[in-house]
Formats: C-alpha cells, sequence, structure tokens
C-alpha cells in the first residue's frame, strides 16, 4: 500500500457482520463495484487487496465475503457491466443504420472505439493484467464469462444478416471471429503510429470500410 491511497481513507464507520436491508445491500454492493473498478484502474488487480476495497465503503474485509467469493469474482462482475454498457451503446448506434454494410461499419468501428477508450479493458484485457485480475476463477467460470459477451453479439449480427444477403450466407461464427481480427488493430495503435502521426485512424478507416463493404458486396461465397 502506497500513500497515495490515502485518497480512499475516508473517516471508517466500519459495518459489523450482521443483517443488512435490501436497500443497504444494494448500495454497499454499488459502493464496492465503484471502488473496485477505481483501485483496478488506479492500481491493477495484483496491487490491489480486499482491505483497499472495503476501507472507503466502510465495512470490515470479513463483510466482503457476503457479497463477492473473492476479489476476483468483484473483477467479473465489473467486467460484465461494461460489457452490458457497451451493448447498450451499440444498439443505440445500429438503430440508426438502414443496410447492413452501414451497420457493420458502426459495429466494427464501436468495438474499436470501445477498446480505445475503455481504459478498464485496456487494463485488464490489451495490457495483460487479465489473468492476473481473474486468477484463481475456475476456467469453466471464466469461459462462461467469455462465452456470455460473445452471445450477446450474435442477435446483433443476425440482425445485420437478415438485411443482406451475401452477409447471411456466412454463419454468425464467422463474422465474430473478422470482429476480433478488428479488434487487433486497437492492440496495435501505438506501432501504428510510430510509423506516422494519423496512421493508425487512416488504416482503421480503410480498413473498416473494406471489410464491411466486401462482405457485403455478395463477393463472399
Amino acid at each position: 500500500m502506497t500513500d497515495d491511497r490515502s485518497v480512499f481513507a475516508f473517516t471508517k464507520r466500519t459495518i459489523h457482520m450482521r443483517g443488512f436491508s435490501d436497500d443497504e445491500r444494494d448500495r454497499l454492493r454499488e459502493e464496492l463495484v465503484e471502488t473496485g473498478r477505481d483501485l483496478l484502474l488506479q492500481y491493477g488487480p495484483e496491487k490491489t487487496t480486499v482491505t483497499d476495497i472495503t476501507d472507503p465503503v466502510g465495512i470490515a474485509k470479513g463483510t466482503f465475503y457476503r457479497f463477492f467469493d473473492s476479489k476476483a469474482e468483484l473483477y467479473i462482475e465489473i467486467v460484465r457491466r461494461e460489457q452490458r454498457a457497451y451493448f447498450d451503446r451499440v444498439q443505440t448506434d445500429l438503430a440508426d443504420t438502414d443496410t447492413a454494410r452501414e451497420g457493420l461499419e458502426v459495429l466494427f468501428r464501436s468495438y474499436l472505439e470501445w477498446i480505445e477508450e475503455n481504459e478498464l479493458i485496456q487494463r485488464t484485457i490489451v495490457e495483460g493484467d487479465y489473468d492476473a485480475g481473474f486468477r484463481g476463477v475456475s476456467s469453466e467460470k471464466l469461459e462462461q464469462l467469455q462465452q456470455t459477451g460473445l452471445a450477446e453479439f450474435v442477435p446483433i449480427i443476425d440482425g445485420l444478416r437478415e438485411r443482406d444477403e451475401a452477409l447471411a450466407e456466412l454463419d454468425s461464427v464467422t463474422v465474430l471471429g473478422l470482429l476480433s481480427a478488428v479488434a487487433l488493430l486497437a492492440m496495435y495503435r501505438e506501432e501504428f503510429e510510430l510509423y506516422e502521426e494519423g496512421y493508425y485512424e487512416h488504416v482503421k478507416d480503410v480498413y473498416v470500410s473494406a471489410l464491411a463493404a466486401g462482405l457485403t458486396s455478395g463477393s463472399v461465397a
């Protein structure tokens, strides 16, 4: 623990092990999620302890486990919320599109922007803190988290496939694979910018536009 974390050392109103009302449980759970997210971003998963999270909330360390089985379980909830916020955003953006090509461009661009702008996603996945944050979580639960996130894309992609005959020839899993390939651009953003300022944005625009056009042009067998 560094002195910098004194910002979180508010007057501790420790809530001992006792029954909580539904409102108290909801409030405390929200505070744990918000505090955990802030600390995860500031210090990373390995340098953040359960006590670091519970002190600002004003509960004892042991009380934390009445809400989450482990620190990793808290991080899973944080990531789930980030995923839900993204899907709400992309659904709104897609509502303003008319064609499959336009919809694919919106989907690809919004996914890239989510990775570019969401510091939590960058820290936990792009920069390699994913394993550290979820250490101790069973492989089955991690797979379930990943599959849940992927499953959210299926109705979105199916809706776009219904708009275009060429795109309809591809199954949703294939389009998901292409979306994952698009995400690789964001992972190498700094390398692109080393070549020339603005090069990343140029490549992104060309790549997304060309991919969306190719998938909906009737050229895909």
